[in-house]
């Protein structure tokens, strides 16, 4: 049992002095690209981050989401929760979705004028809806 308990025990010491071996191996010269590859990673996450003032609207059940508010200029994410193809297109032709099949979704740019923008869906013209550009 002694020996068992040896063997356990030197073979976590090597394991230790393995890793410890290994750390000391990695010093300056590749710690500083350690930290350059650590910094595109925040870099990455600002650039795919939805613009500030973007907004969202659903499609569901023939009716677009109300009340929706954005930032001149900024995205907005158009999502069909709906069983029917629709579009979400400007009365005055400034933005388009284009067709958006069941479970699909689009972006637009939204006019840097602000205004409230009525659109509605070209499949569906009664279903219409307004966004506020601020």
């Amino acid at each position: 049992m002694t020996s068992r308990v040896s063997l356990t025990l030197a073979i976590c010491v090597l394991a230790g002095v393995a890793t410890l071996v290994g750390l000391a191996r990695s010093g300056p010269e590749t710690a500083a690209p350690a930290a350059a590859t650590a910094a595109p990673a925040t870099q990455t996450e600002t650039t795919t981050a939805q613009p500030v003032g973007g907004a969202t609207i659903t499609i569901d059940n023939f009716a677009f989401e109300s009340g929706v508010s954005a930032v001149a200029g900024s995205t907005l994410s158009v999502t069909n929760a709906d069983g029917a193809p629709h579009t979400l297109t400007a009365r005055d032709g400034e933005f388009d979705t284009g067709l958006l099949g069941s479970g699909e979704s689009g972006d637009i740019t939204l006019p840097s004028t602000p205004g409230t923008y009525a659109f509605f869906c070209e499949l569906h013209p009664s279903m219409t809806g307004t966004v506020t550009v601020e």
